[in-house]
């Protein structure tokens, strides 16, 4: 009897956990040796092209970023999408190329001189994409990770 009470607590056990809510996928930064993991921006305008940040990190000027992503990022196309103050001031904004679905995990950001300051840098789940009237790709975001950078 006590061995069907622990077979019995065991197959609970394991069914429950097959039954958990998944959650939702976390993107990793890292640079200048601290890490912060975060879940997708639930707040962002219309297009997603600029969502409210749900982690911040500092990353002094020049110094490079490393975002890793999960599965269920990478098994879609993404993108990274960043602005940057560049040396003369100037706030420009930016993009990697797009990742193809089910090969990247991983990517080092650069900014394009030494000089340049990391604002702000959102990794895009890539819903939909296409080419419009004028034969030129386009690609709506499904989900965004939006991080904060400081100097």
């Amino acid at each position: 009897m006590r061995r069907f009470a622990i077979a019995s607590l065991l197959a609970g056990g394991l069914l429950l956990a097959g039954c958990a809510a998944p959650h939702d996928p976390e993107v990793t930064f890292f640079a200048d040796g601290e890490t912060v993991n975060i879940g997708p921006s639930p707040v962002c305008d219309v297009a997603l092209e600029e969502c409210k940040p749900t982690g911040s990190l500092a990353v002094p000027g020049g110094m490079p970023l490393n975002i890793s992503v999960p599965k269920q990022i990478a098994d879609a196309p993404w993108v990274v999408v960043f602005r940057y103050r560049a040396a003369d001031g100037s706030v420009q904004k930016a993009r990697s190329s797009l990742f193809r679905s089910g090969g990247t995990y991983a990517y080092t950001l650069r900014t394009p001189t030494a000089g340049d300051q990391l604002m702000h840098v959102e990794v895009q789940r890539i819903g939909e994409m296409g080419l419009d009237t004028n034969q030129e790709l386009y690609y709506r975001a499904d989900g965004s990770w939006a991080l904060t950078v400081s100097p």
